[in-house]
């Protein structure tokens, strides 16, 4: 298995779009579908975003995920991973934990302190994989969600 992680180009939008309507990460995630043109715009946006970096991960060639990190302007030098989604049949392989340790060590480099993130209490796939990649739960919390779900949530971090 080969697995890279390279910026979101221009022509990622339709990846975009196609990753963040499959019916398994929209209810993992308690999304709500999107417009191929709410990723164009969103592409466009990164590409001029300072306090944002979005990746996809790949396969070879095919992509197969994305991660997103943000608050790179924060003053206390502590970076959120805003999403890391793989399509299911790549879930479980060790994948996302690749990625997200790619991340880590970029950021590491790049002299920040901490990586938090946000996950929902009931992805406990999620939560295992964060786990590995050495984060601890700091905080629980309810959130409503984008489809309008009460869900339990949970804030963990990571001191780099």
């Amino acid at each position: 298995m080969n697995i890279r992680v390279q910026p979101v180009r221009e022509g990622d939008a339709d990846f975009l779009y196609r990753i963040m309507n499959d019916r398994a990460i929209l209810d993992a995630l308690d999304e709500v579908p999107t417009q191929r043109s709410d990723w164009v715009d969103a592409i466009s946006a990164w590409n001029f975003d300072p306090d944002e970096e979005v990746y996809i991960i790949l396969e070879d060639s095919t992509p197969i995920g994305w991660l997103g990190i943000n608050g790179l302007l924060s003053e206390d030098k502590v970076a959120y991973l805003k999403m890391i989604g793989l399509f299911p049949q790549y879930q479980n392989k060790g994948i996302g934990t690749y990625a997200i340790k790619q991340a880590l060590d970029m950021l590491r480099a790049r002299g920040y302190a901490a990586v938090a993130l946000y996950t929902n209490e009931s992805n406990r796939r999620a939560q295992s994989c964060y786990r590995k990649c050495g984060f601890q739960v700091s905080e629980q919390f309810a959130e409503e969600m984008a489809n309008g779900n009460l869900v339990q949530r949970y804030k963990m971090v990571l001191t780099l």
